[in-house]
């Protein structure tokens, strides 16, 4: 029987075929690999940011052989409360709660619209809402509007559209008030959204350093008509600078009441309503660092201040130094020098915060720092601070 012999081009043919085989199964699974990996980093990347749990009200102490066998047979111990928070983490219906920002001027939205923008770039699970005057969306005949108008027109559909904020106009809070004046709009109008269990609301403007801190307070927190920061570190009295409540008609209509009995501010009429410290959030729920920071007391730091141990510990950074109008207005750079904390350190993250501050104003709102110009009083011999341009233009 004569032996079947391969010709050199079949030879040639044959090895040919083998590697091209070989290297289209090399590119295939290449290939493969990378599209999956992409695929696990996309979901990583959509996915939310689930909260951790609040530290403990009480340490924990290590547990003791002693106590690992003293307790009953056929007993099991109790489940670690952090545990619990955990598991209801992975289940919370995270479309009750909420963080709101309430802009009653033109000047105030596109702080507003930051914050929250923030929220969603660090994917945090809870809604993002935003409260303002409904005369904003009110249409004109000819469809054309002032500048100011159309800044603000054009920042509630930035918003809405590519941050995911839902947008909820409000009334005066007193019946009858002129809309068109901004003290006619009140935070009392928070408790109006009763489609949520808890909204956490921070008084802007300021600067979100991570959210995570604020999602374990949001989430894992009691439902209450008023949890809010101390004003001070004797927890006599509430501030506005981060107030978590739990909305309801019966808070709503009583403040309400309470407001058009006689004008007052929102701080007092908190304040009047909400008795200290019942209504303040706990201390160790404020335990995970500095929750909310005044920029101003960066001025008062102790000499071992530390700008990337700050950044790290603090949660909000409210920009609220008293000789400036706001952080959204171009102060002269002589002026801005006087008012920067002496300690280099506290410079350094004070001037950061700022910065960081007009870097997200541009690259959310679209708009550069407003222009500050003084106003001069009658005679021409003294000068206040005021603020000045105070619509939104664009850019």
């Amino acid at each position: 029987m004569g032996r079947l012999l391969l010709t050199a081009s079949q030879v040639s043919v044959i090895l040919s075929a083998c590697i091209v085989f070989l290297f289209t199964l090399a590119l295939f699974l290449s290939g493969y690999v990378l599209q999956q990996r992409y695929v696990h980093n996309l979901q990583a990347a959509i996915k939310p940011r689930l909260p951790k749990p609040l530290p403990p009200p009480i340490p924990i102490e290590p547990p003791t052989l002693d106590a690992k066998w003293a307790r009953p047979m056929g007993s099991r111990p109790d489940i670690d409360e952090t545990y619990e928070q955990y598991i209801a983490g992975q289940t919370m219906d995270w479309s009750r709660l909420g963080y709101v920002q309430v802009a009653r001027e033109h000047v105030e939205l596109c702080s507003a619209v930051m914050l929250l923008s923030d929220l969603h770039r660090m994917k945090s699970p809870a809604k993002r809402i935003l409260m303002f005057p409904r005369l904003w969306l009110v249409e004109t005949e000819d469809d054309e509007y002032s500048p100011e108008m159309s800044t603000t027109r054009r920042l509630l559909r930035t918003a809405a559209r590519r941050y995911g904020v839902t947008l909820v106009p409000m009334e005066p809070v007193v019946e009858g008030a002129d809309d068109t004046l901004p003290s006619s709009y009140s935070l009392a109008s928070l408790y109006s959204l009763v489609d949520y269990e808890r909204v956490i609301y921070l008084q802007g403007p300021g600067v979100l350093l991570d959210a995570s801190a604020l999602d374990s307070l949001l989430a894992f927190s009691k439902s209450e008509p008023m949890a809010a920061y101390p004003a001070t570190p004797e927890r006599t009295d509430l501030s506005t600078s981060l107030l978590m409540i739990h909305p309801s008609q019966e808070s709503f209509s009583q403040l309400k009441a309470l407001r058009a009995s006689r004008p007052t501010t929102d701080l007092n009429l908190f304040r009047n309503t909400f008795s200290a410290p019942e209504s303040l959030i706990s201390e160790w729920s404020l335990s995970m660092g500095n929750v909310v920071y005044e920029s101003q007391n960066l001025r008062h730091v102790v000499d071992d201040f530390n700008a990337t141990s700050f950044e790290e510990a603090t949660t909000f950074v409210r920009l609220s130094d008293p000789e400036i109008p706001g952080p959204e207005y171009d102060i002269p750079f002589s002026d801005r020098v006087k008012m920067r904390p002496q300690n280099p350190d506290a410079e350094e993250a004070w001037s950061r915060l700022y910065e960081r501050f007009r870097q997200r104003r541009m690259e959310v709102c679209g708009l550069d720092l407003e222009v500050y110009q003084p106003v001069e009083l009658s005679g021409g011999a003294e000068s206040v601070e005021a603020e000045a341009n105070h619509g939104a233009q664009d850019m």
